[in-house]
């Protein structure tokens, strides 16, 4: 995928960084799908989804989720390497040296999946966010989302209200809501983000 600055390229340096345009283009001429009957299906543009596979552009999870719903396909799908399956007690694991790397959108933020192969209700992964930046389209539905701060210092907006969070604050709240979190310091800030959703209909 794309690198929007130096910073969030050294934050994934670590992770394995998903080439999620090729397997966006191969799941969709699995199926027979035009970018266009993709692009009408999921409520995503076709500009945008010409420009993800070409790996022009960082598509947002919100942007991912809406195409795996009519892929059917869980999000891990865009983000592995394999389909290979683990046996025993290792199908549950995600080891560190296998986090695959991605990042969203235009501002830099990168992420680290860390839950393990498979489709899962429940997903959570690692987000750096660099300074300044604010995040945007979030994904919202029926379910919650909650995070822990690992490092630096973020703002979390609800509903219009704000509250800082410093390094081992927690939350979670229900993803139908309002929502962003916003670095408003002038270093990198680390959230754990787990979230439980269903997204709503965009078609």
């Amino acid at each position: 995928m794309t690198k929007d600055s130096e910073g969030s390229e050294s934050q994934v340096a670590d992770s394995l960084e998903a080439d999620i345009g090729l397997r966006l283009r191969k799941l969709r001429k699995s199926r027979n799908l035009t970018i266009s009957e993709l692009a009408a299906r999921g409520g995503v543009s076709a500009g945008a989804i010409s420009q993800i596979e070409r790996n022009l552009s960082n598509p947002t999870v919100r942007i991912l989720e809406q195409l795996r719903v009519v892929l059917n396909v869980p999000l891990t799908a865009f983000l592995d390497s394999e389909e290979y399956d683990p046996p025993g007690a290792e199908h549950y694991v995600r080891r560190l040296q296998d986090r695959p790397g991605f990042h969203v959108g235009k501002r830099g933020i990168a992420k680290e999946l860390l839950s393990p192969k498979g489709d899962h209700q429940l997903q959570f992964m690692m987000i750096d966010i660099p300074p300044q930046i604010r995040s945007d389209e979030v994904l919202t539905g029926q379910g919650e989302k909650a995070g822990l701060v690992i490092e630096g210092e973020l703002t979390l907006e609800i509903e219009g209200n704000t509250t800082i969070l410093y390094p081992g604050d927690s939350f979670q709240f229900k993803s139908s809501l309002r929502h962003n979190v916003f670095n408003h310091t002038h270093s990198g800030a680390k959230v754990l983000w787990i979230m439980h959703i269903q997204p709503e209909n965009h078609l």
